[in-house]
């Protein structure tokens, strides 16, 4: 079963990155079709449902089962509080479990590459690197129509490019060359010119150059200096952004343009949200999701934000422009169920840190801080792209798992040879 899933995930990993990221826009600019990532997720609950069929003892993931718990749990509340019309509803529900669904069935199928399957996608990587360095120049050098044809967005471009890095970083060895490589690609982003790639950049090419033989994952002095200084950089990378979000606040700003200024009032009025759904929130489908949008929820006309630009019923294109305002929708409990999946991750990643694992747990740290970063001012986490970015994450932590298990078999085995040596 497990040389099944190994060879059926290897080809919907392609057929995602392919048709999920790199010509998604094109195929939905001229076709109108727009659910690959539906399909691929559906793809891989199939492929977890059959192999949890053919298992012995049918083995559910038990964090993946309190995931279903959750979400079920938020899906009865949203209907008992009538957060908005029931097809609404459902269709937000699925939107956000998306990435979850895709995360955790990976991780429970444990597949595995072989290396003439990563040198594939090593060499696919670096053909659409070449393409999007092509369309980057041509784009914004001299016509920027280009890349809205193609990408549908300058910042969906800059995401192209960061799954572009990271996904050759994950297929590689790990090497000097690998890492300069993986630089490389990751700054074809930075043509796009959004603020938030430099941050990305910065964090990433830290964390390569520190997190070397001679680093130890523990709280010390040295380590604390480098994270502020991360931090920091980051911050300074992203001030503007910052200052516009979190500092001047979400209405009446005559700097910000019409994508910012939909974006602030959704973080300003998300606070009373928050204030007036306790704990639980406003429930799927009412507040700056997609959803929310084609069901235009009451909210919006009880917060009297259905005149502003991007956020009206006849034109909601900016209503799901962000994403941690969507957290209103779950309310204090949720915001506090997000972050701990993500600070559950990391704490995972820090205990299994070690020489053999270094490659994943670092590249697992990027792929946590991008979806951080980006939730600022996009809802890639729920897209196309964010749902093969938790794929991958679902397969490092499979390999983590992987690794960990053989050395604690191997220690075992030690241990039981020395044993039996010393009753001889």
């Amino acid at each position: 079963m497990q040389e099944f899933i190994n060879k059926s995930f290897f080809i919907l990993l392609l057929f995602t990155f392919l048709f999920g990221v790199m010509f998604y826009d094109m195929i939905d600019r001229q076709l109108g079709f727009s659910y690959t990532d539906e399909i691929c997720v559906l793809l891989v609950l199939i492929l977890y449902i059959a192999k949890v069929y053919k298992s012995p003892k049918w083995e559910f993931n038990r964090t993946f089962l309190i995931f279903i718990g959750i979400i079920t749990f938020y899906l009865i509340y949203s209907i008992a509080i009538g957060s908005n019309v029931i097809q609404g509803i459902l269709m937000d529900f699925f939107i956000q479990a998306k990435p979850y669904i895709s995360f955790f069935c990976v991780l429970a199928l444990k597949p595995e590459l072989n290396v003439n399957q990563k040198k594939i996608i090593r060499q696919t990587v670096l053909v659409f690197g070449f393409y999007l360095l092509l369309v980057g120049f041509i784009s914004f050098g001299f016509n920027d129509g280009l890349v809205k044809v193609l990408f549908g967005h300058e910042s969906r471009f800059a995401t192209a490019a960061t799954i572009l890095s990271l996904l050759y970083l994950y297929c590689g060895d790990y090497t000097k060359i690998d890492k300069f490589v993986f630089v490389l690609l990751l700054s074809i982003g930075l043509l796009s010119g959004r603020a938030k790639l430099f941050g990305f950049l910065a964090m990433c090419v830290l964390m390569l150059l520190y997190m070397n033989d001679s680093f130890k994952m523990k709280l010390n002095t040295k380590n604390t200096f480098f994270l502020l200084l991360a931090i920091a950089l980051t911050a300074f990378v992203a001030r503007d952004k910052i200052q516009l979000y979190f500092i001047e606040g979400g209405l009446g700003n005559t700097r910000a343009t019409e994508d910012l200024y939909a974006r602030m009032a959704l973080y300003y009025f998300s606070v009373s949200v928050f204030m007036e759904y306790i704990p639980f929130g406003s429930g799927f489908a009412s507040y700056a999701t997609y959803a929310s949008g084609v069901y235009y929820s009451p909210i919006y006309d009880k917060l009297y934000m259905n005149n502003l630009y991007g956020l009206t019923k006849a034109d909601p294109k900016f209503i799901s422009d962000t994403y941690y305002p969507a957290l209103a929708q779950f309310g204090v409990v949720g915001v506090v169920l997000f972050f701990l999946f993500w600070g559950h991750l990391a704490y995972k990643g820090i205990k299994a840190y070690s020489k053999d694992c270094r490659q994943e747990v670092i590249i697992s740290f990027m792929i946590i801080v991008f979806f951080l970063i980006e939730c600022t001012s996009d809802s890639t986490i729920t897209h196309n792209r964010g749902i093969f970015l938790m794929m991958l994450l679902g397969m490092i932590f499979s390999d983590i798992q992987k690794k960990q298990t053989m050395k604690e078999e191997l220690a075992k085995q030690k241990v039981d040879e020395n044993g039996k040596d010393s009753t001889r």
